[in-house]
């Protein structure tokens, strides 16, 4: 039996928490939060949606391939820390600027490149483990 509210409000609550998730990744390197956070609440916004419609509607909206998420997450995160590593020294953030044409110039921190591989890493593992528990075996 499927709730028709939690049907109804569930793709709302997706992109709420995809856009309060995209909030906590771009400020976290500034602040306490950051790709743990933002994954955590991006796995929630999308097991929601699984308990809201199923197992196989879900699997055919989010049918993607986690463990290469998971390790595309792992490979920026471990690049960013061996090029802080050999550039400038362990731990140490760096800043890029970089001029675009119709914004202007944005900077860019290493902190923040981690952040999104850690992102990466911590929603391809829960939705590795989700997908891998509610998946049907034959």
């Amino acid at each position: 039996m499927r709730s028709l509210i939690l049907q109804t409000t569930a793709p709302i609550v997706l992109h709420l928490t995809m856009i309060f998730s995209l909030y906590i990744l771009l400020y976290g390197h500034d602040q306490p939060g950051g790709g743990f956070i933002a994954g955590i609440m991006t796995s929630i916004g999308i097991v929601l949606q699984w308990v809201a419609f199923g197992t196989k509607e879900a699997l055919k909206r989010f049918n993607w391939k986690w463990d290469n998420v998971f390790m595309v997450g792992l490979l920026i995160s471990t690049l960013t820390g061996l090029y802080g590593y050999f550039s400038n020294g362990f731990l140490k953030s760096s800043i890029y600027k970089i001029n675009l044409v119709l914004i202007g110039e944005i900077k860019i921190f290493t902190a923040f490149i981690f952040d999104v591989g850690v992102y990466l890493v911590v929603v391809g593992v829960l939705m590795f483990i989700f997908t891998n528990f509610c998946s049907e075996k034959p």
